[in-house]
């Protein structure tokens, strides 16, 4: 539109330069046709004949700010004029247009948007008020989510003081990033057999075994997503494969792909029928009951009480420190221990790693990140051809005096194989990848 005085309705443009405008809008058919641009030209003729006999129609006196006011909502209020949403003084642009004593452009040319105008006439939330609104129903998500949490997965999460002394030496094996159906299954049969041939006092899963991809906010990969209920059915069948060969402690923590508060949060919120799911109660959707699973959810929002503001992840027996992973880089290994200070576990990054304290005070203090349990597919969204990641879990000796021993254990060679405690398991010829989008491959599973 072209500049106008104030106070007077803005002249659209009708010169060529305005048809040419519309003609560029059109689609390439358009343009390519003599008859669709006349066709084109015909009925943009005709809508400027409606918009000008509308025109005539309307007062010639320029209304003041009231005025405008006071005839918007004499039409959103008008039983004739708005015969279906007078009720509710519901009012669009286009109903104004046709039916208000001035015309439209008046409100365009005072508020800038149809919008504003009926925001200051009253007919709609200002948006202070809509911020107001939008603030507090995220608030009630977040506060029905965390009452979802404290019912069906509260009663789960290990407590400090169940762990705090230690009376002999404790065996932890460990594993992390499986990504669900990316699972390796060589990786997961030398881990099963090393639970089986070690007998550990504890197994723990370190996080990011849900790849998460349904309830993620990123886009989710045309082919490569797995569905929720899918993927849980998948972890549920993992805990089972554990217990087979495992009476003892089984842990788990939150990763990145499933946060523990996603989860509750989607399930609170999300239709079943949407949701597909099989069950509502996130403690029987993950086998939390049936396998008894207990969660290492301490250092965020979601700990137990008292705990909220420690650092990230669970203090294990007073000195072993177990989180998915809150350091990136090129040695996250060394900045989790200079952090922390303490000798621990985390996964995360996919690469294996181990490292010590740099000082006498320190020299005993070691940090171990795990290999990924998931296969190099897994990385399909990095577009450089090597990963850079390895595959494989973690063992960790503790010890009462707070002495740790612990090494990642890495897959080596062709055919594949790893060492674990002076255990060898190669990959045999029956152990092959399946596609990872053809169902629940874990159930026909054997070792």
């Amino acid at each position: 539109m072209s500049k106008s005085k104030k106070g007077k309705v803005p002249e659209p443009k009708t010169d060529g330069a305005k048809l040419a405008d519309d003609l560029l809008a059109a689609p390439e058919s358009v343009l390519n046709s003599e008859s669709e641009r006349q066709k084109a030209v015909l009925r943009k003729a005709r809508e400027k004949a409606k918009k000008e006999q509308l025109l005539v129609l309307k007062s010639k006196s320029t209304p003041s700010m009231e005025d405008l006011l006071a005839d918007i909502v004499r039409v959103a209020s008008d039983a004739v004029t708005n015969p279906v949403w007078h009720e509710f003084r519901s009012i669009s642009r286009r109903r104004y247009e046709l039916y208000g004593h001035y015309p439209v452009q008046f409100v365009d040319h005072r508020f800038g948007t149809f919008a504003h105008a009926k925001e200051v006439a009253g007919l709609a939330d200002e948006e202070g008020t809509r911020l107001w609104r939008a603030a507090r129903a995220k608030q009630s998500r977040e506060e029905h989510a965390a009452r979802y949490y404290d019912r069906y997965l509260r009663p789960y999460v290990a407590n400090q003081q169940e762990h705090r002394e230690l009376h002999q030496p404790y065996l932890l094996l460990s594993i992390s990033d499986t990504h669900a159906h990316y699972l390796c299954p060589f990786v997961w049969r030398a881990f099963l057999l090393a639970i089986r041939d070690l007998k550990p006092d504890g197994v723990l899963l370190n996080g990011d075994i849900l790849d998460g991809g349904e309830i993620s906010s990123h886009p989710q990969v045309r082919g490569r997503s797995l569905k929720l209920r899918d993927e849980l059915a998948f972890q549920r069948e993992m805990f089972r494969q554990i217990r087979e060969v495992h009476g003892g402690d089984l842990y788990s923590t939150c990763g990145n792909h499933d946060l523990a508060d996603r989860l509750p949060r989607y399930l609170s919120q999300v239709d079943p029928v949407i949701s597909d799911l099989d069950d509502r109660r996130v403690d029987a959707l993950m086998g939390l009951d049936k396998y008894h699973v207990r969660l290492f959810h301490g250092g965020s929002t979601k700990s137990p009480r008292g705990t909220e503001d420690a650092k990230t992840g669970f203090l294990l027996f007073g000195f072993y420190r177990v989180h998915h992973g809150t350091k990136l880089g090129a040695t996250p290994s060394l900045a989790e221990l200079a952090a922390l200070g303490r000798s621990g576990q985390s996964g995360h990054v996919h690469r294996a790693s181990l490292v010590f304290g740099t000082t006498e005070a320190n020299e005993g203090l070691s940090w171990m990140s795990t290999p990924m349990g998931s296969r190099h597919e897994a990385g399909h969204y990095i577009k450089s051809p090597c990963t850079g990641w390895q595959r494989g879990f973690g063992v960790a000796w503790l010890f009462p005096d707070g002495h740790v021993h612990q090494y990642p254990v890495v897959v080596q060679g062709r055919p594949e194989r790893v060492t674990v405690e002076g255990h060898v398991y190669e990959r045999g010829p029956d152990c092959f990848d399946p596609d990872p989008m053809s169902g629940n491959w874990l159930e026909d599973f054997r070792l």
